[in-house]
């Protein structure tokens, strides 16, 4: 009686639908490598950004106003890129996709100061 207890309270609890629980694997592998392919993409981003920058200074130095800007813009893209990477790591699916496209805003940003 005790091994079965469990089972019939599963059971009696309304709205609970076992079919949502019983999904294949293959549904939330898609999903993970789908997760992890957007948090690469979103690292690569950032990282051929700021190479980019980098290069644009190189070429021609910005000047210090446009250098501060620079540096803002790159302190934020960076920052949304580890909320994004963090998020992915802890499994937050609810605010993964927003801090994706907070990073890919934030790298755009940054990318649009190369003409300064």
């Amino acid at each position: 009686m005790k091994r079965i207890l469990p089972f019939a309270l599963i059971l009696a609890l309304p709205g609970c639908s076992l079919g949502a629980l019983m999904q294949p694997p293959a549904t939330y592998a898609n999903a993970t490598v789908l997760d992890e392919r957007a948090a690469l993409l979103v690292e690569s981003l950032y990282q051929a950004a700021a190479r980019i920058v980098l290069t644009r200074h190189d070429i021609r130095p910005y000047s210090p106003e446009a250098l501060a800007r620079v540096k803002q813009a790159d302190r934020k893209a960076y920052d949304a890129v580890l909320i994004a990477r963090t998020l992915y790591r802890t499994g937050n699916a609810a605010q993964y996709d927003d801090a994706l496209d907070a990073a890919k805003e934030a790298i755009a940003a940054l990318l649009a100061l190369i003409g300064e």
